[in-house]
Formats: structure tokens, C-alpha cells, sequence
């Protein structure tokens, strides 16, 4: 997780973040220390997580080598709720209701771009790290059904006054027991075995100036958390973008550098459980005595976080660092990961996962626990599966008693996932608008495939035996039409 700590003469206002020169701590050090000291066995635990790592992200790509198809039930997108918990002053920080909106659409927009290797800054990745430039195939959508399947906008917001949890604030050193994620004091999470909980929030005390913090599911496993404490906390105004030009209005403050969204690009790597380059070992080599690093292998060696836009000296690839040699040989050919979404720069230097992150995510997110049913050595598989098992709650809904009108017949419907390597699936909301049928077309308009509609909410489309290439999936309905663009790759 990324955490800055201001320095000092540094304004902090309103839980804004000012440009700073160079952090001092690091937050997922700082939150392990925390655990670790009400439960030392916590250290050889995590230990052990990173140990594993690699032989997750192998598995993964040993599975999609090998072409299995032991799926039985389709992957769709992970739903996502933003919980956003702030005072009067910070919600209209944030831009109001109006901007609330665009800041969340904005913000699966990047999380989407960034895990499916489609954000357009990928062009500023050196040459020799473009051959490790992972897909992690993971897709979005904001939860559009509650857990009592009441409509929702994807998010749900409290407004708390300031002498309540804003003074008290979200700090480790203090709150063992999370006040934001609390009926009274908070916002609840929802059913974290469906949900991707994210909650919005200020950070104080010894805290402030964080970015972000992660529970993970590693930490329920190993009973170092409780279930509902699953889930990402971010600082409340990096929640969503303000797009590559700076230009977005009328969603109020950022903290800049941190502006384009990565912050939860970030959380969402640990909390799908991969870890910081450096391996928070406080500057140490991996080869040092106490040393550590992330446990995957195409992140070379390094020393210790970095901060800002680096200008990169190493022709073809990043900059050098303090863990560059090893025994005389340069460990660090094409430099080191400061480009990931992994490290602390700022938000317009952070391009990429690796081969590896990638392959360890998706081990954990689309591959079901029973894949490795028979095998051994290759640690946890399918931690986050059952997120991709909802498509029902993706699908925006109308409020019972109400038609739907054209714009809500054309956000009423998600095909994903865009690009895709062969399966398309389709979610529809067949209580608000009945479909007739489904066709698949190419660019010539030649259908190439159809479905008949029926009374369900979800539809899975196999188009792998196709040429590689644009097609168009037209969903009609009875009081229309809706038809989206995809990529065959």
C-alpha cells in the first residue's frame, strides 16, 4: 500500500494530501508491526505467504499454457462498492453527489484499463520491459444490487459530523477495530464473498498522510482478521481520475500526484495478494541478513521504495539501485520495478504489472480452489474466485413500478469481458426489460452467432473458434435495441 507522510511545513488540509519530497515510512510495514505485535506468528505467516507466491503465479500460467477448461461456472466481473464515509467538508470535497458519480465510473474505467494492459500510458514502458507487461485479466463493474438485492448506484455514502470518526480518524497505531466498517460509527461492508468493499475515508493521527491499506483475505485465513473486515481503505479524494490531462471538473479536490486513480490500482494488487517490490525490509538486499523481497521473480532485487517521477538511466529499461550487484553480477539489467502499479511513485510514473504479479492475481481471482485439486507445492489458488461468481448484481436495475427508459435499456446491459480470448459473457436485467434474442456480428455484418433469449439475467457466448478481430454483440429487446463493441484477441 502506498502511504506518504507529510513533511515538515507541509499543509495538510481537510485530509488532502500537498506535493511532498520524501516519505519516511511505509504503511504495510507499519500495519504488519501493528499485528505482529499482538500476534507475533503473524511475521513467519507472512513469511510463508510469499514463500508460495511464485508457484501460484506459475500454476496460473502453466493453466493457461495447457488450455484447461476445468471452469464450471463462467468468470464475470468482480462487482465493486464504494463506501464512502466523510464529513460535510469532504463530501463536497469530493464534488457532491454529482461527483461521487463520475469519481466511481472513472475509477473502475482505470481499474479496468489497468489489469486488462489497456491504459494508454503503456506507451511510456521501456523497451526492455515491454516483454513482461502482464495482463491480469481481471474485469470491474460497480455492484449494482445490495445484498438484500435493492437497486444501488454502486456506492452508498454517511455523512458523519467532525467530532466523530474524522477527529478519532483511521490510524494503526490505535484502532484495532475499523470504525469506518461499523454500523453507528461507519458503513458496513457487504457480503465480502460477493463484494469488493472499498471504503473512502479520512486518515489521522500518527496515520495521516496515508494513501491507502488493505485487509486481505490471507488475513481472515490465517485468523488475523474478520471477514467483514475484508477490503480496501483509500484516502477519501484519490477515489477515482481526473484523466491524463488534468482537465475533469465538477469532481472537486485532488491530492496531487496522486490523481489518476492508481491508488486503489495499488490496493487492489495487495489485497488479490502480491506484495511491494522491495519487500519491506527497510533497505535492505534480499541476499542481506533480515533481507526480503516480493517473491516473484521478473521484480528484480530492490533496495527500498521509490518516490515521484524517476528519470530513468538504464538504456532500454528503468534506474539502478543499492541491491544492483550480487556477487559481481548485475541483478538489475533493465533496472528495477519502479514503473509497476507495485511501488511508491506517483501516479503518472506507475505503468504496468509484470508477467508475474499478473499471473499470481489471477491464480487467486480466476481459478476456482478445486483446480489444484491433486496437485501440491504451488500455495493459495482461487482466495477471490467466488467474487467472479455474481454477474446478477453487475446488471443497473429499475426500481420496481418504473419502466425502464433508453438510458437505462443500454446501461441495463454488460458484456464482458472486452477484449476477450474466446468467451463473451452478456448480463441483462430480465425483470426491468424482457430480451428477444442475442447476435453476434462481424464487421461485415455478418452474423456469426445467436442466442434466444430467455428469462434469466445471464448469458455466455463461446466465439473461440472465430478469427481474431472486432465483432458486435446487438442484444435486442422488446422496446429495442442495444448493441456493444468487442475485441477477439
Amino acid at each position: 500500500m502506498r502511504i506518504l507522510f507529510l513533511v515538515a511545513g507541509i499543509l495538510c488540509v481537510g485530509g488532502a494530501i500537498a506535493q511532498t519530497q520524501h516519505p519516511v515510512k511505509c504503511g504495510m510495514q507499519k500495519r504488519h508491526e501493528a499485528i505482529i505485535a499482538r500476534h507475533p506468528e503473524y511475521a513467519q505467516f507472512l513469511k510463508d505467504q510469499k514463500a508460495s507466491l511464485q508457484a501460484s503465479a506459475d500454476f496460473y500460467k502453466l493453466f493457461k499454457m495447457q488450455g484447461s477448461g476445468d471452469r464450471t461456472t463462467a468468470i464475470s466481473a468482480v462487482p465493486v462498492v464504494f463506501h464512502i464515509v466523510v464529513d460535510s467538508a469532504q463530501f463536497n470535497d469530493m464534488g457532491g453527489t454529482a461527483g461521487i458519480i463520475r469519481r466511481c465510473d472513472s475509477q473502475i474505467a482505470v481499474l479496468n484499463h489497468d489489469y486488462n494492459r489497456q491504459n494508454a500510458d503503456s506507451t511510456l514502458i521501456p523497451s526492455g520491459w515491454r516483454p513482461l507487461y502482464g495482463n491480469v485479466g481481471i474485469s470491474f463493474g460497480l455492484a449494482h444490487r445490495d445484498p438484500s438485492g435493492n437497486c444501488s448506484p454502486g456506492y452508498d455514502v454517511k455523512i458523519i459530523p467532525g467530532t466523530s470518526l474524522t477527529d478519532v480518524g483511521f490510524d494503526i497505531d490505535t484502532e484495532t477495530v475499523a470504525a469506518e466498517k461499523l454500523a453507528g460509527t461507519g458503513l458496513p461492508a457487504w457480503d465480502e464473498s460477493k463484494y469488493y468493499n472499498v471504503w473512502c475515508v479520512n486518515f489521522t493521527g500518527t496515520s495521516n498522510g496515508t494513501l491507502g491499506i488493505t485487509t486481505c483475505r490471507s488475513d481472515v485465513t490465517g485468523g488475523f482478521a474478520n471477514p467483514w473486515e475484508v477490503g480496501v481503505d483509500i484516502l477519501y479524494n484519490t477515489l477515482g481520475s481526473t484523466g491524463p490531462t488534468g482537465a475533469a471538473t465538477g469532481m472537486g479536490s485532488w491530492p496531487n500526484p496522486f490523481n489518476l486513480g492508481r491508488t486503489l490500482s495499488h490496493e487492489t494488487g495487495h489485497f488479490f495478494e502480491i506484495w511491494h517490490p522491495w519487500g519491506d525490509d527497510g533497505g535492505l538486499c534480499p541476499w542481506d541478513a533480515g533481507g526480503a523481497d516480493d517473491g516473484l521473480t521478473d521484480t528484480p532485487p530492490e533496495s527500498d521504495a521509490v518516490y515521484g517521477t524517476p528519470s530513468y538511466t538504464v538504456p532500454g529499461g528503468t534506474i539502478n539501485d543499492a541491491c544492483q550487484d550480487s556477487s559481481g553480477i548485475n541483478v538489475q539489467p533493465i533496472g528495477i520495478a519502479c514503473l509497476s502499479y507495485m511501488d511508491y511513485t506517483d501516479d503518472n510514473a506507475m505503468y504496468m504489472f509484470t508477467t508475474d504479479q499478473a499471473n499470481a492475481m489471477a491464480s487467486m481471482v480466476l481459478l476456482s480452489p478445486s483446480s489444484v485439486t491433486g496437485a501440491t507445492g504451488y500455495g493459495t489458488i482461487g482466495e477471490s474466485y467466488s467474487l467472479t461468481q455474481n454477474p446478477s448484481l453487475l446488471v443497473p436495475c429499475t426500481p420496481s413500478g418504473l419502466a425502464p427508459s433508453p438510458t437505462e435499456l443500454n446501461s441495463s446491459l454488460s458484456v464482458y469481458p472486452n477484449p476477450t480470448t474466446g468467451e463473451v459473457n452478456i448480463s441483462v436485467n430480465s425483470a426491468a426489460e424482457k430480451l428477444k434474442d442475442i447476435v453476434v456480428l462481424n464487421l461485415l455484418g455478418q452474423q456469426v452467432a445467436t442466442v434466444k433469449g430467455q428469462n434469466k439475467d445471464y448469458y455466455s457466448i463461446d466465439l473461440s473458434g472465430l478469427s481474431k478481430g472486432i465483432y458486435f454483440v446487438k442484444c435486442n429487446f422488446a422496446s429495442g435495441s442495444v448493441t456493444r463493441k468487442i475485441l477477439l484477441q
